[in-house]
């Protein structure tokens, strides 16, 4: 009785395993692939019954064949010894490279000529500093380096040839200056080069880390752009284009959460009452943040304070409540967080607001207007002083319908989509493994 018993039950187990693989491999041999505008992979579309699909997205960075006439990603530089240097970029459809020497890299894609300087940073100070004669903040570009170029410009940041022109002041740029949009890469490149030469001109680029800068860190993929994802992977994957031995993973690893520039405050996200109880001083929160890219340990409270839901680049309380995380703050909560720090404003991106908002009586001051229907308004200090400019320059993010996608049938005969197929598969356990928050 007992092995007839174990022989029903292993037939049993092999029916139902024989079951579920015959589905699969019936599904996907009806599944569809989701491709961008340049042919990178983005999801798959697996039939459940007439017309009903499970979409899978991949972050894989897998496609067919994509050509991106005039996309350049990179240069992915690392230091070797002395100022000699090794770089990779991806062009148009293939990846280049080339070994050098020096404080600049120029590369030429789709007929343009790209400069990246790269030079090392000052020493990270302390994040605290004197209120300049002028002080202009940018937040939120994702990657929209058409929105950045055209802003420095109108602003007189820069000169006509692009080089720095704002003297001894300062420029802050607020977070989020990733994911997204596609010209990740540039716009990072074109921050690490102007606050080079703002130090040698005695002013200041102060970048701040948004939650996309810390996704990017962690390697999370879901809101990266395709192109990005496809040109990352052959330069050998996000992760590495990003690493802590290249010049742009480095520098990005040492920027703060928070900045003090007289009696303003800075963060990307907001400070949130529970983070002033905390009695941290501006270092104190960014070391705290240095340490954990290094890979050091830290308690949990500490590391809510950076990486949290009420941390400093995720807090959304001062323009809307988390319920059941956090309420909407109040005239008290922000009193708190003045006086602990010894400020007099607090200027936050993160959350979209219509034009750059004054809230709690102008101690707060929000300037995400990262969206076409928001006005083209920046916030600028003049001798500490607030107030709004509105420098006519659009965000121009592509709308919906220029985003439209293709699709076609999965073939498992070919052995590029079996491979996108595991592709999928390994991209999103690799992204269910990484630990969240942190």
């Amino acid at each position: 009785m007992g092995k007839q018993y174990r022989k029903w039950w292993w037939r049993s187990v092999l029916g139902i395993a024989l079951l579920g693989i015959g589905g699969l491999v019936l599904s996907l041999s009806n599944a569809r692939l989701q491709l961008s505008q340049e042919g990178v992979h983005e999801a798959l579309y697996l039939p459940l019954a007439p017309g009903a699909y499970a979409k899978v997205h991949t972050y894989a960075g897998s496609g067919d064949a994509p050509i991106m006439p005039g996309y350049l990603d990179g240069p992915v530089v690392r230091r070797t010894a002395g100022d000699h240097w090794s770089a990779s970029w991806f062009c148009e459809k293939r990846v280049e490279h080339r070994d050098g020497s020096g404080q600049r890299l120029d590369i030429d894609c789709g007929g343009q000529s790209r400069r990246h300087l790269l030079g090392h940073m000052p020493t990270p100070s302390h994040n605290v500093a004197a209120m300049p004669e002028q002080l202009v903040v940018l937040s939120d570009i994702e990657g929209n380096l058409g929105y950045l170029e055209g802003a420095l410009a109108r602003l007189q940041i820069v000169d006509g040839q692009g080089n720095w022109a704002y003297g001894q002041n300062h420029l802050v740029i607020l977070g989020d200056s990733v994911d997204r949009g596609r010209d990740v890469s540039a716009v990072l490149w074109r921050l690490y080069g102007l606050t080079q030469q703002a130090h040698a001109a005695g002013g200041a680029v102060h970048t701040l880390l948004g939650n996309h800068e810390q996704y990017l860190l962690q390697g999370r993929m879901k809101s990266v752009h395709p192109a990005l994802r496809y040109s990352a992977q052959q330069l050998g994957g996000y992760r590495s284009v990003f690493a802590g031995d290249t010049v742009l993973g480095d520098w990005l690893r040492k920027l703060p959460v928070v900045v003090q520039i007289g009696p303003v405050l800075f963060a990307h996200g907001g400070i949130s009452a529970s983070v002033a109880r905390q009695g941290k001083s501006v270092q104190e929160l960014n070391t705290i943040m240095r340490a954990y890219w290094r890979g050091e340990t830290a308690p949990r409270d500490e590391l809510e304070l950076v990486l949290g839901r009420q941390g400093l680049t995720q807090y959304r309380g001062y323009l809307e409540a988390l319920t059941p995380d956090y309420g909407q703050a109040g005239e008290d909560d922000v009193s708190l967080v003045l006086r602990t720090f010894g400020a007099r404003h607090i200027v936050v991106g993160h959350t979209i607001v219509s034009k750059v908002q004054p809230l709690f009586g102008g101690r707060v001051y929000a300037v995400d207007v990262n969206s076409d229907a928001a006005s083209g308004e920046v916030l600028l200090f003049e001798r500490g002083v607030p107030r709004t400019v509105d420098i006519g320059v659009a965000r121009n993010l592509p709308p919906k319908r220029a985003q439209a996608r293709r699709s076609r049938s999965l073939f498992l005969t070919r052995p590029e989509d079996v491979q996108a197929v595991w592709q999928t598969i390994a991209s999103n356990y690799e992204l269910a493994q990484l630990p969240y928050p942190y």
